[in-house]
């Protein structure tokens, strides 16, 4: 494989993993939306188990609203970008 080849790979392999972090990052807040729900549901059957569905709805929430998944949405806007500009100037050449 050329060293340019290799360049994009790399590239098109880094936009994914940073993809793949924001993805994690949604999935874990998805599941406590999933949670609250379920606690939701016990709360309006009279079935609480000392559930907060509130409490767990705000954690979601504030992970969506962190640096850290501000970040993530950050890095993985820009290394797409990236893949997508290289993968053009290739078509280019």
């Amino acid at each position: 494989m050329s060293v340019n080849l290799q360049e994009g790979f790399i590239i098109t392999r880094d936009a994914h993993a940073a993809l793949l972090d924001l993805k994690n990052l949604v999935d874990s807040a998805e599941e406590k939306i999933r949670v609250a729900e379920r606690e939701s549901i016990g709360a309006a059957i009279g079935r609480t188990k000392g559930d907060n569905p509130l409490k767990t709805l705000r954690d979601a929430a504030e992970q969506l609203q962190s640096p850290s998944f501000e970040t993530a949405v950050a890095l993985a806007r820009d290394k797409m970008q990236s893949a997508v500009k290289w993968h053009l100037e290739g078509q280019k050449a």
